[in-house]
């Protein structure tokens, strides 16, 4: 990676972005657990739910896919070194497509949705997301009927995939999720890189600075949560890529960036009964076998690619050099 590259990638795309979030996160929050502390909160659940029973509680969960927005605009700025308020080109519009999905997320952390209702909202952004990157290529689509089936189907999974994600994430601590996408969104960076979607490899970035700081402020505060809006801008990360590195790379590599598509699938799993620290030890077992054999697979095809041109280019040379 060039120099100059890699420090704005940094800067834009990791101190800036991570710093504001820890700032701005643990301020809300503190905010929050200093208000809720001045009401009789465990009194008022104990009638309602029962003595012995916790609510978490909603806070400001709004902040975090404004953060996560912030993160993944800053890393994209850091590799196109311009923003543009409308591209023309599809490889310019990452931002403009997560914002879409940053503003459903957003809606969700001030609004509890009905669940149909969320999910109606979900598949409407992931549905625009995709039509922001996909649109114009016929070539990938072949004909208007295949892009607006994919279209749906991008739609309709990733509203899937985020809904029953976000109900896993209600009841599972902040920390635990926080680990589990930095994980899935740093293997995306190496496995994006190897399929040689060069922006897609950096992008993430912003990402995990931001799920940084939600994991230190999950630490501090319990009633964290990645749910009601940051599962569904991650969910959105995980469909921007791919539709990326699908459209502009090709599909030589379909079967590695078909699992790193189900890497998400692994938080949808219920573990309710297991502790955060179990929870997270599962989780990372069942990570490291799907995103180990789609790294693998891309391991195994670079080097049959670069045994099939070693042993492509004798015979090249011979040939040419027979009479």
């Amino acid at each position: 990676m060039d120099p100059q590259l890699q420090q704005r990638l940094m800067m834009y795309g990791g101190f800036i972005p991570g710093g504001i979030s820890l700032v701005l996160l643990i301020a809300a929050w503190y905010i929050h657990a200093f208000k809720k502390s001045r009401v009789d909160h465990l009194d008022q659940v104990e009638d309602e739910e029962g003595e012995g029973q916790r609510r978490v509680s909603d806070g400001p969960r709004w902040m975090l896919p404004l953060m996560l927005l912030v993160g993944f605009a800053g890393a994209d700025y850091a590799a196109n070194y311009t923003f543009h308020l409308w591209p023309d080109g599809n490889n310019y519009r990452f931002t403009h497509a997560i914002a879409l999905v940053a503003l459903v997320g957003m809606l969700e952390g001030f609004v509890r949705l009905p669940m149909l209702v969320a999910f109606g909202f979900r598949a409407l952004a992931f549905g625009g997301a995709f039509w922001m990157l996909a649109e114009g290529y016929p070539i990938v689509f072949g004909d208007s009927a295949t892009f607006v089936g994919s279209a749906v189907f991008a739609a309709l999974a990733g509203a899937l995939v985020s809904t029953a994600a976000d109900r896993n994430s209600e009841e599972t601590p902040a920390w635990v999720d926080s680990i589990s996408w930095i994980v899935i969104a740093g293997a995306s960076m190496r496995i994006l890189l190897q399929n040689h979607f060069s922006i897609g490899a950096m992008i993430p970035a912003g990402i995990i600075a931001v799920l940084v700081s939600t994991l230190i402020t999950g630490l501090i505060f319990r009633d964290l949560r990645l749910s009601r809006g940051g599962v569904t801008v991650l969910v959105g990360l995980m469909l921007t890529m791919l539709t990326g590195s699908i459209i502009q790379t090709g599909v030589d590599n379909l079967v590695s960036v078909l699992l790193l598509a189900l890497s998400p699938m692994v938080l949808v799993i219920p573990m309710k009964t297991l502790s955060g620290l179990r929870m997270l030890v599962a989780r990372m077992i069942l990570l490291v076998v799907i995103l180990g054999s789609a790294g693998a697979m891309l391991y195994w095809a670079g080097s049959e690619g670069e045994l099939g041109e070693e042993e492509g280019y004798p015979q090249d040379s011979a040939y040419e050099s027979t009479p």
